[in-house]
């Protein structure tokens, strides 16, 4: 009798205890997204539209933060990292915005925005390293998941570029917009 009693004792606190965690744990969720949340509405003067660097360091640090205590959380830990992305490369720091990017393509492939993240993560190699091998490689790693994406036109079109100069690319251009203006 003294085993069940204790049995049913220790159950109920068991029980407590957990879902007590998960209260804590879902309102530290929340108190770190309202924290993000407001973190985004000052990152950007809305008059002069500069970033405050800030601000941006400290959002960066929070969509860390949040990645790594909620990363089953999918929706919002790919999104804070399509941010941070983004806040990465605003401020220059390039290979660690492809780095987040490809976080994202490894950890949530079901991430709304996947044929944006591969992409970026080829431009960026490209525009910012001058990289059109590894560049080529995300291209192509695009068109073969997502054939039909508007950014796979693009990442046709941006291989096309390759190795030509400025002067190349508008002499091109122009051509072409003369052929299309004879027709």
């Amino acid at each position: 009798m003294k085993n069940k009693i204790f049995l049913s004792v220790l159950s109920i606190t068991v029980l407590f205890a957990c879902s007590n965690g998960n209260k804590d744990s879902s309102g530290e969720k929340q108190n770190m997204i309202s924290q993000i949340d407001s973190l985004q509405k000052n990152m950007f003067n809305a008059k002069s539209m500069e970033l405050d660097k800030n601000l941006a360091f400290k959002g960066i640090a929070a969509y860390q933060d949040f990645v790594k205590k909620f990363p089953e959380d999918s929706i919002h830990s790919a999104e804070y990292l399509f941010r941070m992305s983004d806040l990465l490369r605003a401020m220059g720091n390039y290979g660690k915005a492809i780095e987040n990017l490809g976080q994202i393509t490894k950890n949530y492939p079901s991430f709304k925005k996947l044929p944006e993240c591969i992409f970026l993560q080829g431009y960026y190699s490209q525009e910012f390293f001058g990289d059109t091998i590894r560049a080529k490689e995300f291209y192509l790693q695009l068109i073969s998941k997502y054939p039909t994406h508007a950014f796979a036109y693009d990442a046709k079109e941006l291989m096309k570029m390759f190795g030509k100069s400025e002067q190349d690319i508008i002499k091109e251009f122009e051509k072409k917009e003369q052929e299309g203006k004879k027709k």
